[in-house]
C-alpha cells in the first residue's frame, strides 16, 4: 500500500497547505513561470530531503523509472 500512496501523498499535502503567489496572478505567462519555479523547488525538496526521510522510516514507496515514452 505504501508504494501506491507515497510520494503522491506528499504532493497532495504540498498543494493543500501551500498558497503560492502565482495562484493570484492574472497574467498566464507569469502564472506559468511561477508554477515552473514552484515545481522545481518542490522536486528538489522531494529528492533531497523527503525521499531520504521516507527511506529512514522504512516506507516502501515507488518512483517510476526515468525515460521517454514514444507513442
Amino acid at each position: 500500500m505504501d508504494s501506491m500512496i507515497f510520494p503522491r501523498l506528499l504532493c497532495v499535502a504540498e498543494r493543500a497547505w501551500h498558497k503560492a503567489e502565482w495562484e493570484a496572478e492574472s497574467d498566464a505567462d507569469r502564472q506559468q513561470e511561477g508554477q515552473d519555479l514552484d515545481w522545481a523547488r518542490f522536486a528538489h525538496i522531494l529528492g533531497s530531503k523527503e525521499l531520504a526521510r521516507l527511506d529512514s522510516m522504512g516506507v516502501a514507496y515507488h518512483l517510476p523509472p526515468l525515460g521517454a515514452r514514444y507513442l
